[in-house]
């Protein structure tokens, strides 16, 4: 019996890519390269990408607009994707995205998403079993926050980072008193000018944030 090739044998192939290289654009194959063990997508800024001259200035929505129709992608569980101005156009066409699975870590941070693109996410079911959630550095306001709190997809979640944002008092105690988290134990509020006592007892003392262990607000 022919053993399996694993995945970064199929990367480490040359051009072929498991036979698929004529098909793929140099787009498409940096994204192939950027998956690991079939299940990892990892791209953290657009350098790959300036290195062959495809960065434009719609950038992320065209790199989202790939990803999302991505075939090879279909088995991945964690999708990192930091630093590449997806907007909250590039968001919603993740969301929209018939070819990705269920994934369980999502990591977006520094991507412009701003309220708009956190609303985008927090209705989208492709992300219903996200346990790990990464938000920072996203320009994020109360209003995402109040999204996020009452977003009916994040009920599995148990980490959440939303650092360097600015969801205030309001967001924070949107947060706090979500029917939605009932599962986190990790969250990460700091940098979001959450200043009143209100809302950090709000949050220390909630009785919706049951199994909460860790609390980061400064």
């Amino acid at each position: 019996m022919t053993k399996p090739i694993n995945w970064e044998a199929l990367v480490n192939d040359g051009e072929n890519y498991g036979d698929s290289g004529e098909n793929l654009s140099p787009q498409e194959k940096i994204i192939f390269e950027s998956i690991k063990d079939s299940t990892v997508l990892k791209i953290q800024d657009s350098y790959a990408f300036s290195k062959k001259g495809q960065v434009t200035a719609d950038h992320g929505k065209e790199l989202a607009t790939l990803i999302a129709g991505f075939e090879p992608a279909k088995n991945i569980a964690t999708l990192i994707l930091t630093h590449n101005h997806l907007g909250p156009e590039g968001a919603r066409i993740l969301t929209e995205s018939s070819v990705l699975p269920k994934v369980t870590y999502l990591h977006l941070g520094s991507n412009h998403l701003g309220d708009e693109g956190v609303q985008f996410i927090a209705q989208a079911e492709i992300f219903s079993e996200v346990k790990t959630l990464n938000l920072e550095c996203n320009g994020i306001t109360a209003e995402g926050a109040k999204a996020l709190a009452a977003s009916p997809v994040f009920t599995k979640l148990m980490s959440l980072n939303l650092v360097d944002n600015r969801i205030g008092d309001e967001g924070a105690l949107a947060i706090a008193n979500s029917d939605s988290f009932a599962n986190l134990i990790y969250l990460h509020l700091g940098g979001n000018r959450v200043k009143s006592e209100e809302a950090k007892r709000a949050l220390k003392e909630s009785t919706k944030l049951t199994r909460l262990e860790t609390l980061k607000v400064f």
